[in-house]
């Protein structure tokens, strides 16, 4: 069984919740804070270590083993909701977006390349080994799952879609098995012990739904908007200010001067937009240009570029 995914989280986390027993996962670590944000007593947070230990223990208990080979864990970590896409395959346009969303972090080329490279060979062996196994395909709430799952069908059409065995897992809206109601918006935050219970949720993709979407991809293509985002449901083309109200509502909040990294973090935690740090970066960097920021102080060489002070000037 092939097993198809959109983010290297995502993989990571099932390749734990497959190799269970042998020397990868089973570290549990807690860090605790009071009201006022102060570390708690050597005691407390004992207390709460071994509470944490015993919650996971039991989750492990409870789980269902994920059945399979961690070298079929196809991860295809593309960013496709960012960036021009009017090109097949993995060309020189995703290379240079992927180059540019990841170019916030020191060594952000070098790793967009091996990003690259390793989803270039995960794609050829999914299309050299998919007319003979099956293929489940695991999609969540993201846009990039979305733009992933319909980018990879086609990829695959030239094959013969109906002569494939396709199937889809969709994460639940709400974190399964008795978690008390979290939202979850991408399969990164599934604990590991939980995949072999979603896997029991797969459905067969039909040859006709999954040339429909197929044909939703190329829609997107000819369009090739710089950004597309599910609103509603519903997968759409978008511009590249379609987030920066979120942005703005907690700028408002931060004093004239303040932590990049900040503004970042309270955006990602609070309107919970299923995508990571590097685009909100970049809208930064636009509002720098434009001189609606300005730069205070520089981050340390071994850090994100978004760890710097900055200030308001007129935004």
């Amino acid at each position: 069984m092939l097993e198809v995914l959109f983010s290297d989280s995502a993989a990571g986390s099932m390749k734990v919740g497959m190799c269970r027993g042998s020397e990868i996962g089973g570290c549990v670590g807690v860090i605790a804070t009071d009201e006022k944000g102060r570390p708690v007593s050597p005691e407390e947070t004992a207390r709460l270590q071994r509470e944490a230990e015993e919650k996971e223990r039991r989750r492990w208990a409870e789980a269902l083993p994920l059945e399979g080979d961690p070298r079929d864990i196809l991860p295809l970590s593309l960013a496709l909701s960012v960036g021009p896409i009017d090109e097949e395959s993995i060309g020189p346009l995703r290379e240079e977006t992927l180059t540019r969303l990841l170019s916030i972090y020191p060594e952000g080329q070098q790793t967009a390349a091996e990003i690259l490279a390793a989803a270039r060979r995960w794609l050829d062996t999914l299309l050299t080994r998919a007319p003979q196994e099956p293929v489940r395909l695991w999609v969540d709430h993201t846009p990039d799952a979305a733009c992933g799952l319909r980018w990879v069908l086609a990829q695959l059409q030239p094959l013969g879609l109906e002569k494939l065995d396709l199937r889809v897992v969709e994460l639940p809206a709400l974190a399964p098995h008795g978690e008390g109601g979290l939202v979850l918006r991408n399969l990164g935050e599934l604990h590991p012990g939980e995949w072999g219970r979603l896997a029991r949720e797969a459905r067969v993709l039909p040859a006709g739904q999954a040339a429909a979407l197929v044909t939703q991809w190329r829609m997107l293509q000819s369009e090739n908007a710089p950004l597309r985002a599910v609103l509603n449901g519903v997968l759409v083309s978008a511009d590249e200010s379609l987030y920066d109200p979120y942005l703005r509502r907690v700028l408002d909040e931060l004093p004239e001067t303040f932590r990049e990294a900040i503004l970042i973090g309270r955006t990602l935690g609070r309107f919970q937009l299923g995508f990571g740090d590097a685009w909100l970066a970049l809208r930064v960097e636009r509002w720098i240009a434009d001189g609606k920021l300005q730069v205070v102080s520089t981050p340390e060489p071994d850090s994100p570029r978004y760890h710097r002070m900055l200030r308001k000037v007129s935004i």
